[in-house]
């Protein structure tokens, strides 16, 4: 909801037994309709966002890209995936993992 008297973003509130809105800025309160549920938790798993390579001998399965160097060691080779971990509109991340050392690193392109 907008405030009707500075045009803010009103936020919920509760209120006793009824959930309102009320302006940050100037302190306008409105009454909410009943359909609406406060609530800070967010639905997130840990794993959601993580990844872990619990077996190196998995990533037989992933390609190779032989055009990077390792940064640890100076192999030239490593396995990559590519992971959305940022929002839609964002290009995704490359994680790579040594061929040689197994060392694993992000690329941001």
């Amino acid at each position: 909801m907008i405030c009707p008297k500075c045009g803010h973003l009103m936020r919920p509130k509760k209120d006793k037994n009824a959930i309102v809105f009320e302006c940050p800025v100037c302190g306008f309160i409105s009454a909410g309709n009943g359909n609406l549920k406060v609530s800070r938790h967010v639905n997130r798993r840990p794993e959601d966002n993580v990844i872990v390579i619990d077996n190196p001998e998995k990533l037989i399965a992933l390609p190779v890209d032989e055009d990077v160097t390792c940064p640890k060691c100076g192999n030239r080779g490593a396995y990559v995936q590519i992971v959305q971990t940022r929002s839609a509109d964002e290009p995704p991340t490359r994680i790579y993992t040594c061929t040689k050392c197994k060392y694993t690193w992000r690329e941001y392109t």
